[in-house]
């Protein structure tokens, strides 16, 4: 490696005073992110929707590349002729003191459908138990491990424990150990303990952690009541060395040393909402002795410390397959240090924990008839059940419908267009994500996912976008012109004069063409895994993940994103991987249940196929292909 490439630059947060290490040419944005400031960055850093303006308070001539002629474009004048500069564009090369100005604040917002299962058996893998252990210099002195051992088991009704040496070392840690105490010992169903305390502790928690590409969800529960005591959402940090999981292995394969960086921004992300929820629930983070964690092949090889390129290259195996149990010490979890911390099993270099536990949350209702899970986001994971087997693909569905590579795209969050509708007077109408509040900005900000399929979809409606994917020449609507950043028509969806960032908010033919290409892979590996399969009708389709949870049936039979069938047959199951994590902390059994999923996962791979190519060109069609439809427009 160069000594370029080493170089290290000081981002100081003026806000609260901490300090941020970024190596040559990384972007402010990354500072922000390592340092837990919630900044917008509604368009997932990709230099789209303006919002991530910060200020710049103190730098060195050179420290700061000179701002490009798109981020100039996007930057509002400063009120009192300070510096603004975009976080995800701005790149350091020199020590530099920042501030995030109000309107530039993330504000946190729960998810919709965060989760859809309820109730959850609680049969959990850990409990607590509380005794006396006697001083030591009782008439009978013994060592210290000996007499929290003999506590534990008076209470276990005798049944001997495990205790590890690293636990009773972290005991002896603190001061008067010695003498005689009240301890309370988490210990797992294996009679292993992992953990002691002085005091009485009445709280055993845990958390089920979601590991996605672009964000994660974590759930706080109380093990014996199942009860969700907090939870948090965040932004996956790692979205700084790339918006999809083949820009992060390419990344990666560039330059080996930013495996530990990116392993190390996603676990201090993960600890510092773990901690705030803790702060929420009023517990402390010695209070949470267990975790599950789930997430797709390429995050839980970086969870783990793992290099993922191999998941890069054909035939893409992993490198570990199977689930493991480590502590969170070896995890790097900043809870109990040595409370059990589950990752789930992967079935390919594509079908991931997350897949696994998705499926855990249908186990038994989803093996009778047949039915199809759908979870789409930059890949397209697609899970049949026929005759109660099942057989996973994957395809690669790419970003869009995460609102990358789309003109004014940005993530399913507060200001995002998800509804899009013409009138027959030709008025064009939207519909925006709120953020649970009355007292809100409702202009919209830009397009999520499923307001690019709702936008397509009222265009072909309207006779504004053909079948094949063109738009209609600029006469044919007011809001229909020739686009102002080269290449074909686009149309306006909103005029500058009402949206938030000042700026028209457009689909453009390159956006229909990236919608078109996406649903096409999608609709490709699901008629492949059919016929596979011999397969001729569906019963149902389930659609799981942040984008299902947004998703109008009806606009993706439309189009032909999914084979026709009756929109009533197709529903959202919502974040189905954090529901299926949740489970397996609150459920141990669920645990071995995940396992075995993943044995009887057979997995069809779509690479080499020779019908691939012929298929995909046919499902280019913006068309429903004779789908049944039981809703009004």
């Amino acid at each position: 490696m160069s000594r370029t490439l080493a170089c290290t630059h000081r981002v100081t947060l003026r806000d609260d005073g901490r300090h941020i290490d970024l190596r040559e040419g990384e972007k402010l944005l990354l500072a922000a992110w390592k340092g837990g400031v919630g900044i917008k960055s509604v368009c997932g850093g990709r230099g789209r929707c303006g919002s991530c303006v910060v200020q710049i308070d103190e730098t060195a001539p050179g420290a700061l590349r000179e701002p490009s002629a798109i981020e100039r474009e996007l930057l509002p004048p400063h009120p009192t002729g300070g510096i603004y500069r975009l976080a995800c564009l701005c790149e350091v090369h020199g020590d530099t003191t920042i501030s995030v100005p109000p309107e530039s604040q993330a504000v946190r917002s729960a998810p919709r459908k965060p989760y859809t299962v309820g109730a959850v058996a609680t049969r959990p893998l850990v409990s607590r138990v509380r005794f006396t252990i006697e001083p030591a210099d009782a008439p009978s002195p013994r060592s210290l491990d000996e007499r929290i051992a003999e506590g534990a088991e008076r209470v276990l009704d005798r049944k001997q424990v495990e205790l590890p040496l690293p636990v009773v070392a972290e005991f002896a840690s603190q001061p008067d150990f010695d003498t005689e105490l009240e301890l309370t010992a988490t210990v797992t169903t294996a009679r292993r303990i992992v953990q002691v305390v002085a005091g009485r502790r009445e709280r055993c928690c845990g958390i089920a952690v979601d590991v996605g590409t672009t964000s994660f969800v974590i759930f706080l529960s109380d093990l014996a009541s199942g009860e969700i005591l907090a939870m948090r959402t965040g932004g996956n940090p790692q979205a700084a060395y790339g918006e999809d999981v083949i820009s992060r292995i390419a990344a990666i394969q560039q330059d080996s040393t930013l495996l530990a960086a990116m392993h190390g921004t996603l676990l201090d992300a993960l600890n510092r909402l773990t901690s705030e929820a803790c702060v929420e629930a009023g517990i402390g983070l010695d209070d949470v002795v267990d975790a599950v964690l789930v997430g797709n092949p390429t995050m839980q090889h970086i969870l783990l410390g793992l290099n993922p390129e191999t998941l890069g290259r054909a035939p893409y195996p992993p490198v570990w397959s199977g689930g493991v149990e480590l502590s969170a010490r070896e995890l790097g979890l900043a809870i109990a240090s040595h409370a059990p911390a589950c990752v789930f099993p992967m079935v390919s270099g594509f079908i991931g924990g997350d897949t696994i536990a998705a499926l855990l949350t249908r186990d038994a209702e989803f093996r009778r008839g047949t039915q199809l899970l759908v979870d789409v986001g930059t890949n397209g994971e697609v899970v049949l059940s026929h005759r109660g087997e099942l057989m996973a693909t994957s395809c690669a569905t790419g970003p869009v419908y995460e609102g990358a590579h789309i003109r004014c795209g940005m993530r399913a969050a507060p200001g995002a267009i998800e509804r899009v509708r013409v009138r027959p007077d030709g008025a064009i109408r939207w519909t925006v994500i709120g953020d649970g509040t009355e007292a809100r900005d409702k202009r919209p900000i830009g397009l999520c996912g499923s307001g690019v399929i709702s936008a397509v979809c009222a265009g072909v409606r309207a006779g504004l976008i053909g079948r094949d994917g063109a738009l209609a020449r600029p006469q044919a609507h007011p809001q229909l012109r020739a686009s102002r950043h080269g290449g074909s028509e686009e149309l306006v969806l909103v005029p500058n004069v009402y949206s938030r960032t000042g700026r028209d908010i457009v689909l453009t033919q390159q956006d229909v063409r990236a919608v078109q290409l996406g649903k096409s892979a999608l609709r490709t590996g699901i008629e492949i895994l059919l016929a596979e399969c011999g397969v001729k009708s569906i019963d149902r389709i389930l659609l799981a993940g942040t984008f299902g949870n947004y998703l109008e049936p009806e606009d993706i039979v439309e189009i032909g994103m999914v084979p026709p069938l009756p929109v009533e047959r197709i529903r959202s199951i919502g974040n189905a991987a954090g529901d299926g994590a949740r489970m397996a902390l609150l459920d141990r059994h669920c645990r071995r249940r995940a396992s075995a999923l993943a044995r009887r996962l057979a997995v069809l791979e779509l690479s080499g196929r020779a019908e691939f190519q012929d298929l995909f060109v046919m499902h280019t069609a913006l068309s429903a292909s004779g789908a049944s439809r039981t809703r009004d427009e």
